[in-house]
């Protein structure tokens, strides 16, 4: 009698062999699946989590100006006649390659001029957030609808990204994605005439 108990064992396990591949290529195609539902939710929580840092940086993380600003010497450009500016005019220089303005102001501002019972102070106008230019902006209502900010007194605007910066408050950031106030300049005044003399060191 031919004994045909290896040719059975064989057999049993190709049977075995066969039942199990499915086996195992489903449970691979049902961790998939169960992994492939998962990445839309992380990248929407990732998304909110970028949001939110996003929205705190704009409406939080912002540098006040310095009360007493620390200036860096430079030689000493002429910008305006005292007498020459009205209430809220302005006057463009350029220091080096860098635009810059200075504003005649009903009050002192930190780290401007007080002479002559006139208020000046002056700023870089680069914009903080990604140096797109700023301006003298003295329509408070077009302000409050197009940056979203309500003030009583003309501000300093970027169109770029609608950072608003006050210009009473030593050009603090008030609205938009910028986090740093403007650099100002220290001015001097010699024979009736404002100099700029330096420019404000970051804190």
């Amino acid at each position: 009698m031919i004994d045909d108990s290896n040719d059975k064992a064989t057999e049993a396990t190709k049977i075995t062999e066969t039942i199990e591949e499915p086996v195992e290529e489903t449970s691979s195609r049902r961790n998939f699946i169960t992994w492939l539902w998962r990445v839309p939710v992380i990248g929407a929580v990732g998304a909110a989590i970028w949001g939110t840092q996003k929205a705190y940086n704009v409406h939080f993380d912002k540098t006040e100006p310095n009360e007493t600003p620390t200036f860096t010497p430079i030689t000493a450009i002429e910008v305006a006649a005292v007498d020459k500016l009205a209430l809220w005019e302005q006057e463009d220089f350029t220091i080096g390659q860098g635009p810059f303005l200075l504003i005649n102001t009903p009050e002192a501002v930190a780290g401007g001029l007080s002479v002559e019972g006139k208020h000046f102070v002056a700023f870089s106008r680069l914009c903080t957030h990604q140096q797109c230019p700023v301006e003298l902006n003295s329509d408070t209502e077009a302000i409050a609808v197009a940056f979203n900010h309500r003030t009583e007194h003309p501000s300093l605007v970027c169109h770029c990204h609608l950072s608003v910066f006050d210009v009473m408050g030593a050009g603090e950031v008030v609205s938009g994605p910028a986090r740093r106030a403007l650099p100002r300049v220290e001015l001097e005044l010699r024979n009736s005439t404002i100099y700029a003399i330096g420019l404000e060191i970051a804190s």
